[in-house]
């Protein structure tokens, strides 16, 4: 049997605000379908470069690389997109068994993140936004990036990845639960109703499976606190370390870990510090606090435990579905275990 496969994640969805009065599309294909009512869960850390190179790969950051939106390398902290995630992907192996790929992406840097050069077609052409294309907080509008999936989609595309940016900004700027913000999901709810709907009045419809996902949701931000500066501790204490700090965690590499770890966890706001991989530890915040960086705290934060659930659910007429909606009840899916079953769902072979 053919295969119609399509993974559209809503960036920083918050599964909380999935309700019938805010969402009522996003129910509709949940409950028809197959739906992780209490939610999926992010990989840690909670941030959308690591969830969308293991939503590719079904893998963990330790084992594909991109360990946050920059990479830890011999020579120094590299961007993420010019890194790239180790592994195949299941994009990859859709497009040896001679299915057409694609990739669309609100956020740009994602192309590099998830080997988007590799597939048939992406989206924006050569990781830039068109002259002129509406963008929110700099990444593009939904309504054009949802409108670049369905060319893609009606030029024959078989497996498909799309990103859409808008949640996760709306939520960075005014915070998850703000009026802004619910008034975002429901926009996106509508731009998902009219895709649903046009996929199942197309011909292929009995081919199809669409996943309909967040890679992390987000916390708020509580603004009044000060924000927690792990690279003036390091500094104060004389340890030798690098850092990456993101929202509402931070990563340190060093290699004195057990000083750097007792350091950072009685500084004020912190929750929690683990082991990550080797010479790295992953710290995270209290509820509403977050990390210092070289741009402001925004409303919204992620990164940490607290911002790992994500909206999953599955819809399309491919019998494969029946076994996602046995698979959901089951066990809630994580970034990391969610294409494994899509694709076997699907029944296309991947070895990652």
């Amino acid at each position: 049997m053919s295969l119609r496969l399509l993974m559209l994640v809503l960036d920083g969805f918050s599964p909380r605000h999935c309700t019938r009065a805010v969402t009522p599309n996003l129910v509709e294909i949940g409950e028809a379908g197959a739906w992780a009512r209490g939610g999926g869960r992010a990989v840690l850390p909670s941030i959308t470069y690591p969830n969308h190179a293991s939503l590719v790969t079904g893998l963990a950051p330790q084992a594909h690389g991109i360990v946050a939106n920059q990479v830890f390398t011999d020579s120094g902290l590299k961007p993420a997109k010019d890194i790239g995630a180790r592994g195949m992907t299941f994009l990859d192996a859709a497009h040896a068994a001679g299915l057409n790929t694609a990739v669309i992406t609100g956020d740009a840097r994602i192309l590099g993140v998830v080997g988007a050069a590799r597939c048939d077609n992406h989206w924006p052409p050569g990781g830039a936004l068109p002259p002129g294309t509406p963008t929110v907080r700099g990444y593009a509008a939904d309504s054009v990036a949802s409108a670049a999936l369905r060319r893609a989609l009606d030029d024959g595309a078989d497996v498909a990845l799309c990103q859409l940016d808008n949640t996760d900004g709306v939520s960075h700027i005014y915070g998850p639960d703000s009026p802004e913000a619910i008034a975002q999901y429901a926009a996106v709810d509508t731009l998902v109703g009219e895709l649903a709907d046009a996929l199942c009045c197309s011909a292929r419809w009995s081919e199809t499976i669409v996943a309909i996902i967040s890679d992390h949701s987000q916390v708020t931000a509580n603004l009044d606190r000060p924000p927690i500066g792990v690279p003036a501790a390091l500094i104060r204490a004389g340890i030798e370390a690098e850092w990456i700090e993101d929202g509402s965690c931070a990563l340190i590499r060093t290699k004195e870990t057990a000083a750097t770890r007792r350091m950072i966890a009685a500084l004020d706001g912190v929750a929690g510090v683990e082991g990550f991989a080797p010479d790295i530890l992953y710290t995270h915040s209290l509820p509403g606090r977050g990390f210092a960086t070289n741009k402001p705290l925004t409303h919204g934060l992620h990164g940490c435990p607290a911002a790992a659930p994500t909206l999953c659910m599955a819809t399309g007429g491919h019998p494969g579905l029946a076994g996602l909606r046995h698979a959901f009840a089951r066990q809630a899916p994580t970034t990391a275990t969610l294409p494994r079953q899509l694709t076997e769902a699907g029944g296309l072979a991947w070895r990652a």
